[in-house]
Formats: structure tokens, C-alpha cells, sequence
């Protein structure tokens, strides 16, 4: 089974990458027109690309400028767009600037500081959140925007859901529809309009939340023990029978862990988003099921692959071996098990925990699907 889900995914990677571009580094700059879908990743990334098709990109630092594409999805530290023209965009970041440029569908905004500027046009929905949000761009369509610190200070052309610490309307907000709004302290300009209904959002129901919570920590708690138990068995039995796999994924992150990092964050990126658009028709339902089957396949097999690398990079340090002293059968199954240990109990730290699983699974996907096919051909001779 493991053979054949190797084979279906390289089989699909290379008939998609005829009709995909793809570029990483540590300092990207693309400037060109395609009607292909394009997937971009490194620590800076420059974008002044047009496209008939989807947009991906991925780094520390992205500036996107005259930048025209039906979806357009972007994540990193600091992102500018600026000149726009794409259909709908999703993003998220440290830092957020959307300055200028046409949005002629929907956005889906999350971030620590996010800045949408009144050269911004938003043809559609937006669904905004961050720590402090700063909303000055029109937005056709409804509105629902999340932060500690809001300011929304332009027009909305339907309702308006607003929730804060602290929620201020400037002197150019206009709301179409109703207002409804959650926070501890609400100002609204003299010069504000609102053509609906003005409504406090109700309070959350806690008791009922704690009641559910209760059942779904005694559920969490099974799963989470069946899941670490899963995953050093499937460590244990990759190890031993395909231990080209497990070596070449590692070395994958070891040697080119930005290349790595970018490959696993798109494809973790890619796969719901292909879901989404193949549910939506009835053609595309049964080819959405096999990558559904694919992907929920690839994820634990990427997570162990991360706990190998993790594994082997102990034994390295602990016990001083080099690269040329191969594991035996004993390293590779006592040091990846001891990881397992380590990036359970780092796992449970809040925050922190639900980031160091999500980067296992990022850096596993990254690492498991281009080597897949070597380590194969490995052990078949």
C-alpha cells in the first residue's frame, strides 16, 4: 500500500508539473505573464506576476506588486500588496499591508497588524482579523472583522459584524446594513452612518461551552494517546523496511531545509484548496476523494519523517557521529522513539504546541514527496 500511494503521488506531481511554475530561494523576484498555476517561496519574495490562474507564495518578507490573478494566497512575516488585481485573496502574516488595487471578489485577512488602505477596493466580502486592524479600503459586501484593537473607517455596502477590545468607527463609515458588535468600549464618529439596525452581539453561552468541553477533553485525550502510540509504530515500521525513505527524507531537511520548508508549506496549502474547487463539481467529486485518500495517507507519514530527521539529529549530537557512520537497526529505532517523546511533550505547550505539529507536517510533506521515488527505487533493488 505504502508503494502504491508513492507511485499515485509522484504519478500526479509529474503530470501537474507541466501546468505548474514553481520557484524557491532565499531571494525571489518574479516578473511574468502565464496562464499557469505558479507556486513561489523564499525569505524575500518580489511578485509583479499576471496570471490566468492561482497565485501561491510563501517567505519572510513578500511584496506583490501589479500583481493580476484569479486567487491570489499569500503568508509570511511582512506582506505588501500593492497595484492588485486578482479575483479573491487569502493571506496571513505578521504584518499586513494592502495599499492599493483592485479586489474584485472576496478577502480573507488574519494577522498581527493589518492595514487595509482606502486604495484598496474590496468588490466583495471581507473577513478580517488580527491584533490591531485598520480598515480604510470600501468593502462592497458584508463585513466581519475580529481584533483587539479595530478601526473601520470606510464604507461597507451589507451588514457589519464587528468584535474587539476596542472598536472605533471614523467619520467616513458608512454601514448599509445592520451593525452588530461585541467590545469593552465602542466610539462612534458624529459623522458615521449606519442605515440598519445597531445590535450588541450576546454574550457566549459558557456553560454550555463547558459542558461540551469536558466530553471533548476526554475525546481529545484518546485520540491524542492513540495518535503518539500511531506514530511510533509507524516510525518503527518505516524505519526498518524502508529506511532509504526515512534517510532521504532527513537529509532532505537537513541539506535544504528552505527548499523543503516552502515545497511542504504549498502543498499543505494546496490540497484543501483543490478540494474545495473539485467538491464544488460533480465532476471533480471523484478525483477529490483520491486526493482526500492521499493526503490524510501523506499526513502521518510526513509527521514521522519529521520525527526521524529529529531522531537522527540527536543521536548526531548526543552520541558525536558523523555523517558517514550509517544508523543500524537499533539507532533507528531508539533515537526516533526518544523524539517522539520530546515533540509529544513540546506539542502539549499552548501555542507553541499546535505550531512545532503543524511545522513537523509541513517540513514531513516537504521532505517525503520528492524523495519518495529514489527511496523506492532503493529498496526495490
Amino acid at each position: 500500500m505504502l508503494a502504491v500511494f508513492i507511485i499515485v503521488v509522484l504519478f500526479a506531481a509529474g503530470k501537474l508539473s507541466s501546468q505548474i511554475v514553481a520557484e524557491s530561494g532565499d531571494l525571489v523576484s518574479a516578473g511574468s505573464e502565464t496562464a499557469e498555476m505558479a507556486f513561489f517561496s523564499g525569505d524575500r519574495v518580489n511578485l509583479s506576476v499576471t496570471s490566468t490562474d492561482d497565485i501561491f507564495a510563501a517567505g519572510e518578507t513578500i511584496m506583490s506588486d501589479s500583481v493580476s490573478a484569479d486567487h491570489l494566497v499569500m503568508a509570511g512575516g511582512t506582506i505588501t500588496v500593492k497595484n492588485a488585481n486578482i479575483e479573491d485573496l487569502v493571506i496571513a502574516g505578521g504584518e499586513l499591508r494592502l495599499a492599493s488595487g483592485k479586489l474584485n471578489d472576496d478577502l480573507l485577512a488574519a494577522g498581527g497588524d493589518v492595514r487595509i488602505q482606502s486604495g484598496f477596493d474590496i468588490g466583495g466580502s471581507a473577513i478580517v482579523s488580527g491584533s490591531d486592524v485598520r480598515i480604510e479600503a470600501p468593502v462592497r459586501a458584508e463585513l466581519r472583522a475580529a481584533a483587539g484593537k479595530l478601526y473601520l473607517n470606510s464604507a461597507v455596502g451589507g451588514d457589519a459584524k464587528l468584535m474587539g477590545d476596542t472598536i472605533e468607527l471614523g467619520p467616513k463609515a458608512r454601514i448599509s446594513g445592520d451593525l452588530q458588535y461585541r467590545t469593552d468600549s465602542m466610539t462612534i464618529s458624529p459623522s458615521a452612518v449606519i442605515s440598519g439596525t445597531q445590535s450588541v452581539l450576546p454574550p457566549q453561552e459558557h456553560e454550555e461551552f463547558e459542558r461540551w468541553g469536558k466530553g471533548g477533553a476526554a475525546l481529545a485525550a484518546i485520540f491524542s494517546t492513540a495518535f503518539i502510540f500511531g506514530v511510533a509504530l509507524l516510525v518503527v515500521v518505516v524505519a526498518i523496511t524502508l529506511p532509504g525513505l526515512m534517510s532521504g527524507a532527513a537529509r532532505s531537511i537537513k541539506e535544504q531545509p528552505l527548499r523543503t520548508f516552502g515545497i511542504g508549506f504549498l502543498l499543505a496549502i494546496l490540497a484543501p484548496f483543490a478540494l474545495a474547487m473539485l467538491f464544488a463539481t460533480v465532476i471533480g467529486i471523484p478525483l477529490a476523494l483520491l486526493i482526500a485518500a492521499i493526503y490524510l495517507a501523506a499526513t502521518p507519514l510526513a509527521i514521522a519523517a519529521t520525527v526521524y530527521f529529529a531522531g537522527m539529529q540527536g543521536r548526531r549530537m548526543v552520541g558525536k557521529k558523523t555523517n558517514d557512520q550509517a544508523p543500524g537497526i537499533r539507532d533507528r529505532l531508539i533515537w526516533p522513539l526518544a523524539a517522539v517523546v520530546v515533540i509529544v511533550l513540546l506539542g502539549m505547550l499552548p501555542y507553541i504546541g499546535g505550531v512545532i505539529w503543524l511545522l513537523a507536517l509541513i517540513l514531513g510533506l516537504g521532505a517525503i514527496l520528492p524523495r519518495g521515488g529514489q527511496a523506492l527505487a532503493r529498496n526495490a533493488s
